[in-house]
């Protein structure tokens, strides 16, 4: 907005010098002395800024934008933090069970325990899930090894996770996927008289055997 003050004495008096007071009532007209006149002009540039009106809001929508997706940003961080801390809590409650179950051994990645605990199938497999472990499935001659060793601490006869309840003949694991490694004893096995679960002797070697029998108990973490 533009405001032009005009100041008629003072634009005048120096303009004349001030030579006469007739002289200056005659230029000065309709005019009372020492009048000034204050002209207000409305700015022309009203429309041009009504048209960058929207252009702010645009910048507001962009502004809104970045901050929607920042928070979408913290929001997806601390969902991950949490899992991971979950993960973590799982991890050390493991962890722990693992440590106060005594008689283990440590093959790769894989910890086989027993706390001494015995039973048929059913209370093996409800025993080790209630430690946040399986029933001990030998994967490989070293797993086998690993176990056998705890089998012979105890002298007993071991469970295994091994099954052909589904299909005769067809040793799946507790996934229901068939085993790749075996060590079966000589003539074994035989299923005899519905014999769907597998037992391990001292000496490492394999029998099947009905599952409503009494076994040491062997999880593996």
């Amino acid at each position: 907005m533009l405001i032009l003050l005009v100041l008629s004495p003072l634009f005048l008096g120096v303009s004349m010098q001030r030579t006469t007071t007739l002289a200056t009532r005659r230029v000065l007209r309709g005019w009372f002395p020492n009048a000034c006149t204050l002209v207000i002009c409305a700015p022309p540039e009203t429309e041009e800024r009504d048209q960058g009106l929207p252009a702010v809001q645009e910048l507001q929508g962009v502004k809104e934008d970045i901050n929607n997706s920042e928070f979408e940003r913290l929001e997806t961080q601390i969902r991950d933090l949490q899992t991971q801390l979950d993960n973590l809590k799982a991890s050390v409650i493991k962890t722990q069970q693992v440590l106060l179950t005594p008689h283990g051994v440590i093959v790769g990645k894989k910890i086989f325990k027993t706390d001494g605990t015995r039973g048929d199938y059913d209370a093996g497999r409800a025993s080790c899930s209630h430690m946040g472990s399986t029933l001990a499935v030998p994967r490989d001659a070293a797993e086998n090894s690993a176990i056998q060793q705890i089998v012979t601490w105890h002298n007993a006869k071991a469970l295994l996770g091994i099954t052909d309840m589904a299909e005769e003949d067809k040793f799946v694991d507790l996934n229901g996927s068939v085993i790749e490694y075996s060590n079966w004893a000589q003539g074994e096995p035989n299923s005899k008289g519905n014999e769907d679960c597998v037992e391990m002797h001292p000496d490492g070697k394999w029998h099947d055997r009905d599952c409503a029998l009494d076994w040491l108990i062997i999880c593996e973490f």
